[in-house]
């Protein structure tokens, strides 16, 4: 290895607060020679590492040297147009603005590289270049130490500073062979004008084993945002369509982009940037040069945010969903109003309905049919004819109350029903339950009984919730079926009184019925007209 120039090894006199312009311009020249030493012999090394690297052949190496000798001479350049100290001595809050822009990206693209190729050193068997290597990092850094304490010279105005934050120093670092554990990784989009920038980033983020995608500017972003799914933004504040406080507010304007998190990136370290963009809705902020361990830091952290909030999101989604499904079953079970109240109040109010007409339907013959087939067959059966029954009383605006074995219950007059004509909406269902119920692949024969009055409606149980009805109707409108005739509705006076002008009915005379004694019952075949 062709040796290096020797290092300056020079260090900065700590700083103190000047007293006087002339002590400012005295402390600003030295602390600028003390920046040119190193970048000089920056440069000269890099030029030196570069012959090396076209002769052994390293040319993956050789081209981040050359970005790296760039970065050297760019310093030089923008160090003789930025800090003289004469100037720098008045410098305005803007000079010191485009002092740390400036300075800091090129600075960014040398640390950045070289903790790159550290890490890669014995993969790419690189060991003849670490010692200069680390000296490029280490004149890096101490350029960066520099730049820090004329920032702090020229923020002294004798009425404290303006608030910037230190940059945290880069950290050792790790040796070429070390392992790191990964944590959880995603899809990230930089969003940041300088290539080298975009580089570098990708290439620690890839390391870590993120997916990562680069937007140029603000537009280029946004169209990516909108056709790619992303767990992560790196966005840096100073770009020349639109800033990236601008594209921030964008991002957050849009309901479907603003759960994404945002780290800010800039190389201007202003305190009230940052807090304008964490109350836009940033994550984070992160200066530059970019620090590998707090990069990595936060951006798990961002990831992690993402991940929390995703699980929140599904956790949501499946809460909603069975939600849905438990009020879908609560409408099979009980009707819709009753349901709005149980929902309400975690209560249904018991309640006493006048004028309610209740039928009841049931399958004539029913129990040889269970002896002579398989449970299967008998229930495959029975759930073809009830959900034929259930669309039928729908139809007819009459309210299923329940299944009792093979016995249909349902009434009209009651919650949501038409209380206008109960018994007519009821006779109407019971005439086409008997006709489709004979259309079926096996056809039955059905009986039909009405009866019109009183009912106490309400909810019972604590275990298996059942909607019923009480009250000598319903036991009147059940008598009503089990004496009735096959393939007809029967109705008791009260009911066909209710619609005698309506039906064509035949009194079938006075029958005898267990608990309520010698009663009249008629029987219905068609509607008038």
């Amino acid at each position: 290895m062709t040796p290096h120039p020797s290092r300056t090894g020079q260090t900065t006199a700590s700083v103190s607060r000047p007293e006087t312009p002339r002590s400012r311009r005295a402390l600003l020249a030295h602390t600028h020679q003390s920046l040119i030493a190193p970048v000089h012999t920056l440069i000269e090394l890099a030029g030196i590492m570069l012959v090396d690297a076209r002769e052994r052949g390293q040319e993956e190496f050789r081209a981040d040297l050359e970005k790296i000798h760039t970065a050297g001479r760019v310093l030089l350049t923008r160090f003789h147009d930025l800090l003289d100290p004469e100037q720098l001595a008045d410098a305005e809050t803007n000079t010191l603005f485009m002092l740390q822009h400036e300075l800091r990206t090129p600075l960014t693209h040398i640390l950045g590289y070289c903790e790159l190729w550290l890490e890669d050193a014995e993969t790419f068997f690189l060991e003849g270049f670490v010692e200069d290597l680390h000296e490029l990092h280490e004149l890096g850094q101490r350029m960066l130490t520099h730049l820090d304490e004329i920032v702090r010279l020229l923020e002294y105005r004798g009425e404290g500073s303006l608030g910037r934050e230190k940059t945290p120093a880069h950290p050792a670092r790790r040796p070429p062979n070390a392992t790191d554990k990964r944590g959880e990784t995603g899809a990230i989009l930089i969003v940041d004008d300088d290539d080298y920038n975009r580089d570098l980033l990708s290439r620690l983020l890839r390391r870590e084993g993120h997916t990562v995608a680069c937007a140029t500017n603000a537009r280029e972003a946004m169209t990516r945002i909108a056709s790619q799914l992303f767990d992560l933004i790196l966005l840096d504040v100073r770009m020349p369509d639109s800033d990236g406080v601008q594209t921030l507010a964008a991002i957050k304007a849009d309901e479907r982009y603003r759960h994404l998190p945002v780290i800010m990136i800039s190389a201007c370290e202003e305190m009230d940037i940052a807090v304008r963009c964490i109350e836009m809705g940033a994550e984070d902020y992160l200066p530059k040069p970019f620090n590998p361990v707090l990069l990595k830091a936060r951006v798990s952290a961002g990831l992690e945010k993402k991940r929390l909030r995703d699980r929140e999101v599904l956790f949501l989604q499946q809460i909603r969903q069975e939600q849905k499904r438990s009020d879908e079953l609560l409408h099979v079970i009980f009707p819709d109003e009753i349901v709005r109240e149980l929902k309400t109040t975690s209560f249904v109010r018991p309640r006493r309905f006048d004028n309610v007409a209740v039928l009841f339907c049931d399958i004539a013959d029913f129990t040889p049919f269970c002896d002579g087939h398989e449970p299967e067959e008998v229930v495959r059966h029975l759930q073809e004819l009830v959900e034929l029954w259930e669309g039928i009383a729908v139809r007819h605006h009459v309210e299923k109350i329940k299944t009792i074995g093979d016995a249909f219950m349902a009434a009209a007059g009651l919650l949501e029903t038409p209380r206008d004509h109960p018994v007519l909406h009821c006779v109407r269902c019971g005439l086409e339950l008997i006709e489709a119920s004979r259309q079926l692949p096996i056809p039955w024969d059905v009986r039909v009984g009405i009866h019109l009055g009183p009912v106490v409606a309400g909810v019972i149980g604590c275990r298996h919730y059942l909607f019923d009805l009480w009250g000598d109707t319903v036991n009147t409108a059940a008598r009503m079926e089990s004496h009735g005739i096959p393939g007809a509705v029967m109705l008791s006076r009260p009911a066909w009184a209710a619609v005698a002008d309506r039906c064509h009915g035949e009194p079938l005379g006075r029958i005898d019925i267990k608990g309520k004694g010698p009663m009249e019952l008629i029987r219905v075949d068609r509607l008038r007209g």
